[in-house]
């Protein structure tokens, strides 16, 4: 069997039904009818089993989320969906393993909007390691991956995919690589390019840290089949790690530059209003603790004035930040002392 041709029959197919969906007047529904045929391509067995296919939001665990995503291919297996129904689904970024967005017409204004929403999700993702098992009780640690991000466009607009390699370009001036599309086709035109070292192609997360550069390659009536490839490759190669879904429960927020949790309680006597720290305040604290690290033994031994009964060796010497620019009395020092003499 010749692959490749029937591939190109597949493509002149979704070029056609791309060609019949432009009688349909309403936008919405367009865009709809497009983003399901290209579904529709990668679910009828074209993905590794584990892997579904969904549209909608993804969240993160610091009270974050994308924008809307037209194609989320997520582990069916190992992951969840927290909302799902056939207009609505949320996902935890833990289970992404990749975004599409599937444009009717790739101009500039449509690839730059492209290129904002996988530069957010792919920063949804906690700078975190993650760990599995090997074998014989072997554990190994690794960084938790950041989905790919692929733009699919049915055609150009007054443009070329030069252009576009050209606006990458310049988009990615202010974006760290880590951030960047893996995969940018257009149906019957050809693909943007990353190369590293000898001019080999690279599009793996890892690997475009470090490319030495951009070309626009003309695959033509093979691009469908190129852009597949290049999609089940980056599905095979994304290990993910587990979902940790209880921090979902009571996620971290992003305040300012800073990410917080606990600093939305405080309480204070004889008022019943709860408190929150605010930007400035959490600033005031980063700076007045920066380089003043002390072990959580010497935070105890000043704020209680001992060690607590049953307290390991490893819940006291870790470092600790304590802000106390006031110079506050430990708990041991008031006029009516309190010990914490064992550990709940």
């Amino acid at each position: 069997m010749d692959t490749r041709k029937v591939f190109r029959r597949l493509s002149k197919k979704m070029l056609e039904d791309f060609e019949i969906s432009a009688q349909i007047n309403h936008q919405g529904s367009k865009g709809t009818y497009r983003e399901n045929a290209l579904k529709r391509f990668l679910s009828e067995g074209k993905l590794p089993t584990r892997y579904g296919i969904g549209s909608g939001e993804i969240i993160g665990p610091v009270q974050n989320v994308s924008k809307q995503s037209d194609l989320i291919i997520f582990d069916q297996l190992n992951g969840l969906s927290l909302i799902y129904d056939e207009s609505t689904q949320v996902y935890p970024i833990e289970c992404v393993a990749g975004v599409i967005e599937v444009k009717s017409t790739l101009n500039k204004t449509e690839f730059l909007k492209s290129l904002e929403n996988i530069r957010t999700t792919k920063q949804l993702v906690p700078a975190e390691n993650v760990e599995k098992n090997i074998a014989n009780g072997m554990r190994m640690a690794y960084r938790r991956p950041k989905p790919f991000g692929a733009i699919f466009g049915y055609r150009l607009g007054d443009n070329s995919l030069s252009s576009l390699e050209a606006n990458l370009r310049e988009w990615g001036k202010e974006v760290p690589r880590e951030d960047w599309p893996n995969v940018i086709a257009v149906l019957g035109e050809g693909i943007i390019h990353y190369y590293g070292k000898a001019l080999r192609p690279v599009y793996r997360n890892s690997e475009i840290n470090n490319f030495e550069h951009i070309a626009s390659i003309h695959f033509r009536d093979d691009t469908l089949f190129k852009f597949y490839s290049m999609i089940v490759d980056l599905c095979a190669s994304t290990d993910l790690g587990p979902v940790a879904l209880g921090r979902y429960f009571e996620p971290s927020e992003q305040v300012g530059p800073f990410v917080v949790s606990n600093h939305n309680r405080i309480t204070k006597p004889d008022c019943d209003e709860v408190f929150r720290l605010n930007e400035n305040f959490i600033s005031k604290v980063v700076d007045e603790c920066k380089g003043k690290a002390i072990t959580h033994e010497k935070f105890l031994l000043q704020r209680f004035g001992q060690i607590p009964q049953g307290l390991g060796t490893g819940q006291q010497d870790f470092e600790v930040y304590f802000y106390n620019p006031d110079g506050l009395k430990g708990m041991h020092e008031l006029e009516t002392p309190f010990f914490m003499s064992t550990v709940i």
